[in-house]
């Protein structure tokens, strides 16, 4: 029996290994969803919310289809609801699948537990796993003990848990499924930390990746939705693991060991087929740009080769094909494709809701973008029709519906009567239902993002400078300017003020390998010119829809912050500063963040500003910090002598802190759609000043 334990322990050391790295994966990944749960709310925070979360609720119960709406009694509040055939679907069903599971245990286990306790419990187990990894690790570090740090932080710990149970509310059963769906995102995104600290620790040292990773988590618009259901999380986590079996691929080809490199190359297109499930748009553009930089790069492409990478591309699609054929009956339909269910007045009658040419019978009421007082409800309208290349959801679907008739009736007469074109007439038809819908939002998305970047005054408004945004319709957002530009959401992206200039030494430095082919860079060049088409190719294909209501830190946008963020953890001298001034950079980081929050609550008291007025000056704030870390980022990359590293920690910390200041005090204090998931910090949170 003995035997049998350490075999299943010594195997379950391995996968932990293999998925987390060490012992400082492990902790960071708890790290990360440990503070994710201290700004937890259960409730919508974005009106397109209560359409996934209702589809959670009907796949949860074994169907595809939505039949009852526990989160919102009207179809109009419920943007991104698609019919055919007189049922009812949502979206994201690749989102929604991964929140099942913990919709299962959640539900069970509160057969025992309270719900309210049941959240407490899981924070408080956590934690305790947290502190356990703290432990281990600080004890290497610090000097003290391992046995006092176990003990110090478990009674913290517990003293949190006592108070959290001796002030605990009710929390209803229906709010299981939404919280099951909130904690399935903050593992997403704790996933992110932890893919981008081992993808950093490929090139450079644990300090380094240990930064990254913390970063995309607590100083990033990544943090900020974190705990909010949004498809771009779990987006952004899958793109980076795909950028990481990728690398290791090139590091195994580079040690010539060709099947582990192939197993990691199928990995990749795996991952990033998955994405399709969650959204096709945004996957097709993933797999496109893989293939094209995996092919170009690869030191063999073997028949046998691509055969394994198709079977793996397919076995990643074949979610989205099943799920696709099951709704619309065509595996490269998906729902967002499907017509939109339109009627802000509309009550939730499935039986007589479509007419019988399958139209909406409320179709001119308008779309169902449900707009809202504040941000909480506010919701970009067109999200659902990402697919159709920006022009609405009514134009895209119109060409697909058409597209899918007009092939349809290919077979019916003229050539088709032939019996020997028949057949062949019926493929080709087939065959444009399929990548119809493809050819319908490609081109425009691709031509429509490079046209914009002609529009400086509508870039300025999605990367630089928010403030009051023309066409922006602040009236659904209660005339809050609450929408942040990249730069000001993530202001630690400063940093890449320099990487013009290390690019440009770089390139002179290895002017004797340009002229070589891309399959013999190195796998750190390989891997970096992967995360420079994805970051491009990401960033262009939603600029014809920028900037937008309700998107608060460029959402759209989010699976790139991750790309930036490995980019910043590239450049020389921050890789120097978080190298070689480590206590510099985290002491930095420290006062940053405390006195950040101290000084917008200060802000808050003593003005008392209104939402939207705080957050534009932490936009404010945050652009200043940018600014500084720019000047110390370039002052080290071009006079690494005269700007030494604890001035570049510095400079990279103080932005660092003040967006952790941002994410935390929002979850805190500023949108308060929704109770707490844990009493504990509402408690705390009562003692603040009110926004």
């Amino acid at each position: 029996m003995s035997r049998r334990r350490d075999t299943l322990g010594d195997r379950g050391r391995a996968i932990a290994r293999r998925v987390f790295g060490d012992r400082y994966g492990v902790a960071l990944w708890l790290g990360l969803l440990v503070a994710f749960s201290l700004y937890w709310r259960v409730g919508i925070f974005i009106a397109d919310t209560y359409t996934t979360a209702n589809t959670l609720v009907a796949v949860a119960e074994g169907h595809l289809n939505v039949v009852e709406t526990p989160y919102s009694l009207t179809l109009g509040s419920q943007p991104g609801l698609h019919h055919v055939g007189g049922e009812l679907y949502g979206r994201n069903y690749g989102q929604v699948a991964l929140a099942v599971p913990f919709v299962w245990a959640f539900r069970g286990l509160s057969a025992l537990v309270a719900p309210r306790l049941l959240l407490l419990g899981l924070w408080s187990g956590l934690a305790l796993a947290f502190v356990s990894q703290l432990g281990t690790l600080g004890s290497r570090h610090t000097g003290v003990s391992r046995r006092a740090i176990l003990w110090g932080g478990s009674a913290v710990v517990t003293a949190l848990f006592l108070l959290g149970v001796s002030s605990a509310t009710a929390l209803p059963d229906t709010a299981l499924a939404l919280a099951a769906f909130q904690f399935s995102t903050m593992l997403a995104a704790a996933t992110t930390g932890l893919v981008l600290y081992r993808l950093v620790g490929l090139w450079h040292g644990r300090s380094v990746a240990l930064a990254a990773g913390a970063a995309v988590g607590l100083a990033s618009s990544v943090g900020f939705w974190a705990s909010l259901p949004k498809r771009h999380v779990l987006v952004a986590a899958l793109l980076l693991t795909t950028v990481y079996a990728f690398a290791r691929s090139r590091i195994a080809y580079d040690d010539d060991r060709f099947r582990r490199a192939l197993a990691f190359r199928a990995g990749a297109y795996l991952t990033a087929a998955l994405v399709t499930w969650t959204h096709a748009f945004e996957g097709f553009f993933l797999v496109a740009t893989l293939g094209v930089v995996d092919l170009v790069t690869a030191r063999r492409n073997a028949l046998a080769d691509l055969l394994v990478i198709g079977c793996a591309l397919f076995v990643g699609s074949l979610p989205m094909l099943l799920t696709n054929y099951l709704i619309s009956g065509n595996p490269a339909k998906p729902p967002r494709l499907l017509p939109r269910v339109d009627g802000a007045n509309a009550e939730f009658v499935p039986d007589t809701m479509f007419s019988d040419d399958g139209a909406s019978g409320d179709s001119d009421t308008g779309a169902g973008t449900g707009g809202g007082d504040g941000a909480s409800d506010g919701s970009d309208g067109s999200d659902g029709s990402d697919e159709s290349g920006g022009n609405g959801g009514g134009d895209g679907n119109s060409r697909s519906e058409g597209g899918g008739d007009s092939s349809g009736e290919t077979g019916g007469g003229g050539l088709g009567a032939i019996p020997v074109l028949a057949p062949l007439l019926a493929i080709v038809g087939r065959v444009g239902d399929v990548i119809g819908p493809a050819m319908a939002f490609v081109p425009a998305a691709i031509f429509g993002g490079f046209e914009s970047l002609t529009d400086l005054g509508r870039m300025w408004h999605v990367f630089f400078r928010s403030g009051h945004i023309p066409s922006v319709r602040y009236h659904l957002n209660g005339h809050a300017i609450i929408e942040l530009t990249l730069l000001e959401s993530v202001p630690v992206l400063g940093a890449l003020a320099a990487a013009p200039i290390y690019g440009v030494r770089l390139l002179r430095r290895r002017a004797s390998e340009v002229g070589r082919l891309p399959s013999q860079y190195s796998p750190r060049a390989q891997t970096d010119l992967l995360v420079a088409a994805l970051a491009v190719v990401f960033t262009v294909i939603y600029l014809e829809r920028l900037p937008l209501y309700s998107q608060l830190t460029v959402r759209y946008l989010l699976p790139t912050v991750p790309l930036l963020l490995y980019a910043v953890a590239r450049l020389p001298a921050v890789t120097g500063a978080a190298r070689d001034a480590t206590r510099w950079l985290v002491g930095g980081y420290a006062a940053s963040a405390l006195g950040g929050t101290a000084l917008c609550l200060a802000v808050v008291a003593g003005l008392d500003l209104a939402l939207g007025e705080v957050v534009q000056f932490h936009a404010l704030l945050n652009l200043g910090g940018a600014a500084v870390c720019a000047a110390a980022v370039v002052g080290g990359t071009v006079a690494p002598d005269r700007v030494p590293s604890r001035v570049v920690a510095v400079g990279v910390a103080l932005p660092a802190g003040l967006t952790t200041a941002f994410v935390a005090l929002s979850g805190l204090l500023y949108f308060q759609y929704a109770p707490h998931a844990l009493d504990v910090v509402r408690v705390a949170v009562e003692y603040l000043p009110a926004v």
